[in-house]
């Protein structure tokens, strides 16, 4: 058994978890999937257990100690937690998101693993969830360990070194960024200001709960041939291309430079745009328009301003520096963080993945929409899911003071900009959609 001391980002993460109001969709950090067979529950808690032997983060607790918290690494031996809980499951999604919303709170108290996996039999099927306790996790993702489950469980090997723990990885990774990004984050983030509209703003620091809803759908046709065609012609990706519009969109009226929180997937998460990086972590993009005329050229501008920043600035985490500068991560309504608008994009899942020589099929876990919690959050997160048969979005909202309506207004106007661009590329900026005009003023209440 060690004892590591717990880093400034460690104990914000730490503070967020256990916090009794926490944000529910926030604290469901997790990878849920169905396999088109009954697999042998024995070969599954026996595969969890070798993938838990392999990884010290897996076997890492926070416990108290006279100076605050601390993290316990236990060898394999000295475990004796179960990795694996089977549950009843009746073979629905809403019944699958029962048992992830059960694991809501599972880090609120200490526990000798940080990993817990639970499955459920129903039908011919098996639903398998990984969740991670990311104060813990060293750069490994849910997605990563039940990968190495399904490898072990079909009889497969893994090739692991032995990595640095959290903490020495984290403590390097600050001292590299510290010396290299600290100042160039914090004058970014000072240059910034939130990217809604006043009155939204206004609202979400007037109030002290917060609801979170979420609108999903996947773009149109017509929108998708205009991202393609955009990506071809500036020679980028597609997600930089919905960077670049977003930041269009969410442009301020009085055209100061706005905050956005762009998310980057870290390292070895097969769905996410692996870069650089600790974990999935966040780089600031401050988006700017002066000085720019037509909206292919803000694309353009976007685009390479976001490679930079997200090679510069993935070095030192910015939980880092929120704790260094006394800046809100966001995570309480009633305070802003570093930035109001996230985005996120990621690849579909794989299909053809297979466990038992079944299919296995990323699970459908919808999250609770009427969720009524202190931590909101950012307050939109704009998720793109670029897969083989088209790109799903999303949009997770606090209210207040968003509220369904005025989210769906949002969401055509960001299908409405990608189209704009490519019909009008040497269009003046200010005739591109835009945040403002959706939602110009306070509403009545």
């Amino acid at each position: 058994m060690r004892v590591l001391p717990m880093t400034p980002g460690q104990a914000v993460y730490h503070d967020f978890i256990v916090a009794p109001t926490t944000c529910v969709p926030a604290k469901r950090l997790f990878a849920a999937y169905v396999v088109a067979a009954e697999l042998s529950v024995d070969r599954l808690a026996a595969a969890a257990d070798r993938v838990v032997a392999l990884h010290d983060s897996l076997r890492t607790a926070i416990e108290p100690a006279e100076n605050g918290p601390v993290q316990v690494v236990r060898e394999p031996a000295e475990v004796e937690e179960q990795v694996l809980r089977v549950v009843p499951w009746d073979g629905t999604a809403e019944d699958a998101a029962r048992h992830v919303g059960a694991l809501d709170d599972w880090w609120t108290v200490s526990r000798q693993l940080a990993v817990q996996v639970v499955a459920g039999v129903a039908g011919g099927e098996t639903l398998v969830v990984c969740l991670l306790n990311h104060v813990c996790s060293d750069g490994i993702s849910a997605e990563m360990v039940f990968d190495q489950i399904r490898t072990f469980y079909d009889g497969g090997t893994v090739s692991v070194a032995d990595g640095a723990q959290f903490a020495d990885y984290y403590a390097a990774m600050v001292e590299e960024g510290m010396r290299e990004t600290y100042d160039d984050w914090v004058a970014l983030l000072d240059e910034g200001s939130p990217a809604l509209p006043r009155w939204m703003v206004d609202e979400k620091l007037a109030t002290g709960k917060v609801s979170i809803g979420s609108h999903s759908w996947t773009l149109a046709p017509e929108t998708e041939h205009a991202l393609m065609a955009v990506a071809q012609e500036r020679v980028c990706t597609q997600f930089e291309v919905l960077a670049a519009c977003a930041g269009l969109y969410f442009r301020r009226e009085d055209g100061r430079p706005a905050n956005f929180g762009i998310i980057h997937s870290g390292r070895h998460r097969f769905r996410g745009f692996d870069v650089q990086g600790l974990l999935r972590s966040y780089v600031v993009d401050v988006v700017d328009h002066a000085g720019t005329r037509a909206v292919g050229d803000a694309v353009d501008r976007r685009r390479d301003l976001l490679r930079s920043r997200t090679e510069h600035f993935a070095k030192l985490p910015f939980e880092e520096v929120c704790a260094r500068t006394g800046r809100s991560a966001g995570w309480r309504a009633g305070q802003l963080g570093a930035w109001e608008v996230e985005l996120n994009g990621m690849y579909a899942a794989a299909p053809d993945m297979t466990m038992g020589q079944a299919p296995v099929r990323v699970a459908d876990v919808p999250l609770a929409d009427d969720a009524t919690c202190e931590n909101g959050g950012p307050t939109l997160l704009v998720s793109f899911v670029l897969g083989p048969d088209g790109v799903g979005a999303s949009l997770r909202y606090v209210s207040p003071p968003l509220d369904a309506a005025v989210v769906a207004r949002i969401a055509e106007d960001l299908e409405a900009t990608v189209r704009f661009v490519h019909e009008h590329p040497g269009a003046p900026v200010d005739e591109a959609p835009a945040i403002f005009r959706t939602a110009p003023a306070r509403r009545s209440s």
